[in-house]
């Protein structure tokens, strides 16, 4: 593993959201923040059916995330590491051994919220599997990263 690997892996370790950007139905990009858990190389999140982003996720459209290092004391905001990442949605079906990774990996890492939400009928679990990334770590040091490579970061334990 490359050092530029390692500050991905320690930046996604540290973040417990990220900013998620679909595409919408005629082009114009939705964005939120959703809470993640690493699910088995993927990004694991949960989201509501009431939520505009759901229905752009379900139906595969364009997809990126940004993991931000949320450090308050950096002196300069714009040498703040972050971390662009394009993927691809996969949609679980509730009860499936996949969906139920999601959730367990989500209360694990997020607390108890998370057992309020699997009982509401219109939250759906969802991998997002990495295809490529951009990690800034600040002025001039910018860096390409292979999905292969953010899928194993997203294996090791945080």
């Amino acid at each position: 593993m490359t050092s530029t690997q390692s500050q991905a892996g320690q930046l996604i370790a540290k973040q417990l959201w990220l900013a998620l950007a679909t595409s919408g139905e005629r082009g114009a990009v939705e964005i939120s923040y959703v809470p993640f858990a690493p699910v088995e190389g993927r990004f694991g999140v949960v989201v509501s059916r009431l939520a505009a982003h759901t229905a752009n996720l379900l139906a595969g459209r364009s997809t990126s995330v940004l993991v931000v290092d949320g450090d308050p004391n950096l002196e300069d905001s714009y040498a703040r590491s972050r971390f662009s990442i394009d993927v691809t949605p996969h949609v679980h079906a509730p009860g499936s051994p996949e969906a139920n990774a999601v959730w367990t990996a989500l209360e694990a890492r997020q607390g108890g919220t998370v057992q309020t939400l699997r009982m509401l009928p219109d939250f759906t679990a969802i991998a997002l599997e990495p295809e490529r990334g951009r990690l800034v770590l600040g002025f001039a040091s910018a860096h390409n990263i292979s999905g292969a490579a953010i899928k194993e970061l997203l294996r090791k334990p945080s």
